[in-house]
């Protein structure tokens, strides 16, 4: 009998006879295996009939609420790389589940309160906790930080509504429950089923709960040393960390609302000289500890209001500690960069430290800095000044970094553009306090700043913003950009700089200049400061930053050639950045958050960036003017010049398609046209360029066709010579003129010097000067040309060949160089010398 049978069999009269008994017989074994099948059986029957049949919703419910669980696991592990993919399967199961909220009026609210979590989690996770994360955990958490943003924003009225009135425990939700199926009940509703009762019982449940049903370990332990403590003290210690945890849920507090929770302490404020002395140097010594920040902002601000009525001095000595509080808050709060409260709190402050200054006359001598490490207590106009400055670039450097952070289609953004404005501003407040105290370092400092600030800004946007009047509070653009006239503006920076600035700022500030110029219409005198001040081997020596300003300047001037119909000067500019292998976005800092060696490139904000799509458009189609004529030249024999490799790439890969379809894009559409170009038809040409979109991406495109067109009509006069010169005895230029709908002038023009460099062979008519009789023994001329060309080809492959064979088996080639030969007739005679024999020599036998 097996060992598997025996075990059993001991198992099944373990109960029955002690160890040792008497053993069973093989009747008695089968006749207790029969009875416990059949009894299995009938269990198995009992258990059918216990069955619940599960509703769509409980099922649809449970399968979300056991996600939940392992998402909030994840969120106290900080584990990125699974709460990431937790979170798209939650997302997967509420869209398979969109009928079931439907009926039930909307999303659950425990999804809601787990999205809040999450953005929670990823809002209040700092700097220094990231650098801890690995490889793998760094990238799923910027990943989930991206689409927790995209994801919210569509649920963004759920989530504040949340947030307003939010169910914190789930005692309050399922007393809650339990009131409404009262009122039901009361009114005679008939009772719900207990599946349902029990499923609308909590919508989140216990966090305990959780641990005790986790599978990991370490996770349940958890649960068994959680102890509940009876004293009213530890009660205490229980509510507070419960409205800790109650405070995460509203990601976003204003500013205002702290200070109102400062203000429900109910702090005594005593204005008294010697309290407010001995207040202002505990808050300076206390700097730095988050314990009494919100309280000690909420004091300062008290200060301000009164003292600004009644001792500016005062007022100014505490602005200037309010401002560092300020930014210490505001870097508690956002670590990556400063909410938009935070930092206007911190500019209107800045701007009112400027005001009190220069237009109430404070006096700086006077000041104290209330800090007890200070030995002379007292500030000094540089240090005055060098604080303005300070707290200007940290402004600046916050600014710059929420561009860089925050979606550019966002309400956010646009907000954060106004604010840059209102920054420029300030620049120039303090640009002119500078120039009365002579500061000439830091006059160029902050010209370069001011210029950077608003180079990039054309003709259009500043018309936007004379339209756009602002509040009365702000600048108007008038007072920022010089009464609308940029570029008068940009040139008194420049020259600021070119007097006090080093090296490098003076080559930025240059290519700036260059920068805005051709953005204003002003090509001539932009590329003749590019010319005479920059060069190629001066930039290509400089920092990596400077070489990217370079590369945006040299795109800006072909933009700025290209609306002025300048065709090859267009393609100059910009052939050099196109040929390069590298990404067009590298070349000119445009690519977003990419990491090299633990740092963000230099990557320039969205609205100064320039569109890559239109770039190409221009180069390709300044290219196809150019380029289809040279080819349409001379078809029978290879260009020995290329204008444009990337354009004859384009042309290549279209022309090896066995079938191109009907154009679409702006590649299609390009070689459509350049194929009409090439036969002459300039009309069918115009039809298809005209029907790309990026032409509305350059500013007064209206007038840019009309002279682009005008272009392609001159291009197309000088394809149809070329094709049909041999078709035509002799041709009238007014046919030309009305066939190209160009000028009498135009025509004769273009003619005269396609005669004059040779690349047709044509008579001028003298007697009325409206006829071009062309020579025609071109066809002869091509075709003797063509023969020769074909039989130096063919002797030059013949030389090859026989100098192959002689190399592999010897020199017996039918024919082979004169040097070779007489080598060989040399080696043959040395040989014969050698071998000739003495006349009188008698051979030696053996």
């Amino acid at each position: 009998m097996s060992k598997f049978f025996q075990e059993e069999s001991n198992s099944e009269g373990e109960n029955e006879a002690p160890r040792g008994g008497p053993e069973v017989d093989a009747g008695q074994a089968s006749q207790a295996t029969r009875t416990r099948i059949i009894q299995g059986l009938i269990d198995s029957d009992d258990d059918e009939g216990q069955r619940v049949i599960v509703t769509e919703k409980e099922k649809r419910y449970t399968r979300l609420r056991e996600i939940i669980k392992e998402i909030k696991i994840k969120i106290k592990n900080q584990d990125f790389v699974t709460l990431l993919d937790k979170f798209e399967e939650l997302n997967k199961e509420v869209e398979k589940s969109a009928k079931v909220f439907e009926k039930e009026g909307g999303l659950p609210r425990f999804y809601i309160r787990v999205m809040c979590q999450i953005e929670v989690l990823i809002l209040q996770f700092t700097a220094e906790q990231k650098k801890k994360l690995g490889v793998n955990n760094s990238k799923a958490y910027n990943t989930l930080k991206q689409r927790i943003k995209k994801h919210n924003l569509t649920i963004k009225d759920k989530i504040d509504e949340f947030i307003n009135n939010p169910v914190t425990t789930d005692q309050s939700e399922d007393e809650r429950k339990k009131k409404v199926r009262a009122e039901k009940k009361a009114a005679g509703s008939d009772s719900e089923p207990e599946a349902q009762q029990k499923e609308e019982s909590s919508e989140s449940e216990d966090d305990d709960k959780y641990l005790l049903q986790s599978n990991d370990p370490m996770v349940r332990r958890r649960y068994w040393l959680k102890k509940k403590l009876p004293d009213k003290k530890d009660q205490k210690v229980e509510e507070i960390q419960q409205e800790k945890v109650n405070k995460k849920v509203a990601v976003d507090i204003d500013y205002d609302v702290k200070f109102d929770i400062a203000q429900n302490k109910e702090i005594h404020i005593d204005y008294d000289a010697e309290a407010v002395k001995k207040k202002l140097e505990q808050i300076v010594s206390s700097r730095g500890v988050q314990k009494n920040q919100v309280e000690n902002l909420y004091i300062c601000e008290k200060y301000i209001q009164h003292f600004i009525k009644e001792n500016l001095q005062r007022a100014v000595e505490i602005l200037l500690i309010t401002i560092s509080l300020q930014i210490d808050q505001a870097k508690q709060e956002a670590p990556f960069y400063f909410n938009r409260q935070s930092w206007l709190q911190i500019y209107q402050n800045t701007f009112l430290l400027y005001s009190l200054h220069q237009d109430k006359g404070v006096k700086v001598e006077k000041l104290h800095t209330y800090s007890k490490y200070d030995q002379e207590n007292s500030f000094s106009e540089f240090r005055f000044i060098s604080t303005l400055l300070v707290n200007f670039q940290t402004l600046e450097v916050e600014l710059n970094k929420a561009f860089q952070n925050v979606d550019y289609y966002t309400q956010e953004y646009a907000e954060r553009l106004s604010d840059l404005y209102q920054l420029t501003h300030l620049s120039q407040k303090l640009l002119e306090l500078l120039k009365v105290k002579n500061d000439t370092a830091n006059i160029a400092l902050m010209s370069f700043k001011q210029l950077e600030a608003i180079y990039y800004i054309g003709p259009a946007v500043i018309q936007k913003l004379l339209e756009l009047q602002t509040s009365k509070q702000a600048a108007t653009p008038l007072q920022i950009f010089g009464n609308g006239d940029i570029s008068s503006k940009i040139q008194s920076l420049v020259e600021n700089i070119l007097k006090y600035g080093d090296k490098e700022t003076i080559v930025k500030a240059t290519l700036y200049w260059v920068y805005n110029l051709a953005l204003n219409g002003k090509y001539e005198q932009a590329h003749e400061i590019f010319i005479s001040n920059i060069s190629y081997d001066q930039i290509s020596q400089m920092k990596t930053l400077i070489q990217l300003y370079y590369n945006r300047a040299l795109v800006q001037l072909g933009f700025g050639a290209f609306r002025q119909g300048l065709i090859y000067e267009t393609h100059l500019h910009l052939a050099d950045l196109l040929s390069r292998d590298k990404v067009l976005k590298d070349l000119l800092s445009q690519n977003y958050m990419k990491q090299v060696e633990g740092e963000y490139r230099y990557t320039v904000p969205y609205h100064m960036s320039i569109n890559v799509e239109t770039i190409e458009f221009v180069y390709l189609l300044a290219a196809m003017l150019l380029e289809v004529p040279n080819i349409n030249q001379d078809l029978f024999e290879d260009s020995h010049k290329i204008i444009s490799r990337k354009f004859r790439q384009l042309c290549q890969y279209y022309d090896s398609q066995t079938f191109n379809p009907q154009p679409e894009n702006m590649r299609d559409l390009i070689y459509a046209a350049s194929k009409e170009l090439a036969k002459g038809n300039w009309t069918k040409c115009w039809d298809l360029l005209k029907q790309i979109q990026l032409w509305t991406r350059i500013p007064s495109y209206e007038q840019v066709q009309q002279q682009i067109k005008e272009r392609v009509q001159e291009q197309a006069l000088k394809c149809y010579l070329y094709t049909f010169k041999n078709a035509f005895s002799n041709i009238s230029i007014d046919y030309l003129r009305e066939r190209f709908q160009l000028s009498e002038q135009t025509t004769k023009t273009i003619v005269y010097k396609m005669i004059y460099y040779g690349e047709i062979k044509a008579i001028i008519d003298n007697q009325d000067q409206s006829f071009l009789i062309f020579v025609n023994d071109d066809i002869s001329n091509q075709t003797k040309r063509l023969a020769s060309v074909l039989i130096e080809k063919l002797s030059q492959q013949c030389k090859n060949n026989e100098k192959l064979m002689d190399s592999k088996i010897g020199s017996f080639g039918i024919a082979v160089d004169k040097e070779s030969v007489d080598q060989i007739n040399k080696q043959k005679k040395k040989n014969v010398t050698k071998n000739k024999k003495p006349p009188n020599a008698t051979t030696k036998r053996k």
